[in-house]
């Protein structure tokens, strides 16, 4: 409790709409930022430009927090996808405060532990999948292995179909799997037509993630 209070007391709680930066790729780290509401992209470029979404953050999660530890840029670049509250606290002021409790340096250091993660499953699935269909199918089983597994869970139901809100557009999709948006669309509506998945405006549902799996990835 003691922690909960002075993070309260640290820095700001700034609202974002959807389209707004919260950091930036290649701006100085100079503050850590804790997303309280909402859901953001998290992006990363090559030197030609082409963007790879790289995961959606949500409530929880701590932006740009790596780069505040080493001192350097921001490596990715965070987007509102839709209005967000964040606690913004300046890069110093964090430090101390993980200094003077334990409990927030472990919590961090599984941020940074997730991050990596997620940047090796993205390389993974750049350099092991062996066609763009599979690296999409890749993406979907990720993300709703991550989203709609903890639900399912806590339902006693880890197995089945994984049921999940997807609020990229397919170019943003094919972002994330390193392909293009008409590659993105033509592999989604063979998978539709092979009943892999459904598509219900955001709603996405995986009728069998081990079929799609086994023929896909």
């Amino acid at each position: 409790m003691d922690a909960l209070r002075e993070l309260d007391r640290l820095g700001e709680q700034v609202t974002y709409v959807e389209g707004d930066r919260v950091v930036e790729e290649g701006a100085a780290a100079e503050r850590v930022c804790v997303v309280c509401k909402g859901t953001l992209k998290l992006t990363t470029s090559s030197r030609d430009g082409r963007l790879l979404l790289l995961r959606i953050a949500g409530p929880g999660d701590v932006l740009g927090l790596a780069s505040a530890l080493k001192g350097t840029i921001y490596e990715s670049t965070a987007e509102a996808l839709e209005e967000c509250e964040v606690r913004v606290m300046d890069r110093e002021d964090f430090l101390r405060f993980m200094e003077e409790f334990r409990g927030v340096g472990l919590n961090s250091a599984e941020t940074v532990a997730r991050e990596y993660g997620t940047a090796v499953t993205s390389a993974r699935r750049l350099a092991l999948s062996g066609s763009a269909a599979g690296r999409l199918a890749s993406v979907l089983l990720d993300w709703g292995r991550t989203r709609a597994g903890r639900a399912a869970a806590e339902a006693g139901d880890v197995e089945g179909p994984l049921r999940f809100r997807m609020p990229l557009t397919h170019e943003e999709l094919g972002h994330m799997a390193g392909i293009s948006r008409e590659t993105a669309t033509r592999a989604l509506t063979k998978m539709k037509a092979e009943g892999l998945i459904e598509i219900e405006g955001e709603r996405i549902v995986l009728p069998s993630p081990e079929k799609l799996e086994r023929l896909y990835c």
